[in-house]
């Protein structure tokens, strides 16, 4: 079966909350969990930015039902491509809220022109790598 990536960026609605982003995680958990899709979904400055892994088909319904969440507008594709292994298959979902810690906005700036969280404006390779670099830097427990 050949796995693909697909990443995206949208913009918060005014008033999300961390409450908000803790009932996105727990239904995508149980969700993806069901139909083999790992992935990450990363939020800061208003924006955010997610990973999605698994079979073309699962990816693309899976996509096109987040499109219809009402928590974000503007979402928009960065890259949809077949994939060797997949780089985030430890999660079924993580969420990721970015603060001010040190070494997140230090991700942040690597990949960005200022330090504000701008996942648009970043190339698909960016995206993962920003996105790689932060799991790592989760991981290791660093982001406190």
């Amino acid at each position: 079966m050949a796995l693909y990536r697909l990443i995206y960026v949208s913009q918060a609605v005014a008033g999300l909350e961390y409450p908000d982003l803790v009932k996105i995680l727990e239904k995508s958990e149980l969700n993806n969990k069901k139909v083999g899709i790992t992935g990450m979904l990363s939020f800061g400055d208003s924006m955010f930015l997610q990973v999605l892994e698994g079979s073309r088909r699962v990816i693309s319904q899976t996509y096109n039902r987040i499109l219809l969440d009402p928590r974000h507008v503007n979402a928009e594709l960065i890259d949809f491509s077949e994939i060797e292994h997949r780089d985030f298959g430890a999660w079924s979902m993580k969420v990721v809220q970015l603060g001010n810690q040190a070494g997140i906005r230090d991700i942040i700036l690597k990949y960005s022109s200022s330090e504000t969280f701008s996942p648009i404006s970043m190339t698909g390779k960016q995206s993962l790598n920003f996105l790689r670099e932060l799991t790592e830097l989760y991981q290791r427990g660093t982001t406190s």
